[in-house]
């Protein structure tokens, strides 16, 4: 390696588009290690060889992915596992912009309306049933053409989010979550019997049909309770229909 390649680290910044201090702190992290460090002065000196990496590394860090993954990236770009862990990381990007997303909507919304005051429930109510189902998307196609449901992340980790169908607003006293579990769930489920009020009985049990549900009680006027009907879901749970 000449001498007369090798760069100051502050004219290797401005080339790479990197700060001083970010290539120090990927020195000393073992990401990009200069090519030369003074033994006297401690003065580092990089080659115009790293001048792509240090680029990429930079574009990397545009994207906000954690240092430990650019390092998986930039040891080899153009592998499948680099791959893997760039469309992992878009995946990410697009949660935390739905998730940004509900946040305007709702501060939005608090703006305009006003912040609702939680109500604390005291003594025990129900707030969640989990529906087992084989496939999920199968599933929530059926429920949105059915019923016109449409789920929202009800718990959100760094890992993932959570969805199902939520029914008011926590802590309050209408509450209540709807969940679809597939197999992988440790508490799935066997076939489970829910009930729904609906504007119009007539309408929602042929709706049901017709997404692919099997009529399991035609519709009927039982004494001392609301008109009503039941099918089956593609996945054999029952759904009483009563009429709001």
């Amino acid at each position: 390696m000449s001498d007369k390649t090798l760069l100051s680290i502050g004219q290797f910044a401005k080339l790479a588009g990197l700060s001083v201090h970010a290539l120090r702190h990927y020195d000393a992290v073992g990401l990009l290690a200069p090519a030369d460090v003074d033994p006297e002065t401690g003065y580092r000196r990089y080659d115009r060889s790293q001048v792509a990496a240090a680029r990429l590394i930079s574009d990397l860090r545009w994207l906000d992915l954690p240092l430990h993954l650019v390092r998986d990236v930039v040891a080899d770009p153009d592998s499948p596992a680099a791959r893997q862990v760039l469309a992992a990381h878009a995946d990410q990007l697009v949660r935390d912009r739905t998730h940004r997303d509900r946040q305007i909507a709702q501060s939005t919304r608090y703006a305009s309306e006003g912040v609702p005051m939680t109500t604390i429930v005291t003594g025990t109510a129900p707030a969640q049933i989990k529906l087992g189902v084989a496939d999920k998307d199968q599933a929530r196609a059926f429920y949105a053409a059915a019923f016109g449901l449409s789920e929202s992340v009800i718990r959100r980790t760094d890992d993932a989010d959570f969805t199902g169908y939520q029914f008011g607003t926590y802590g309050q006293p209408d509450f209540f979550l709807l969940v679809l579990s597939g197999p992988e769930a440790f508490d799935h489920p066997g076939r489970s019997t829910i009930g729904f009020t609906v504007e119009d009985l007539d309408e929602a049990h042929r709706r049901a049909l017709r997404a692919g549900a099997t009529e399991a009680v035609p519709i009927s006027s039982p004494q001392g309770m609301p008109r009503n009907s039941a099918v089956t879901d593609p996945d054999g749970n029952w759904l009483w229909l009563y009429q709001g």
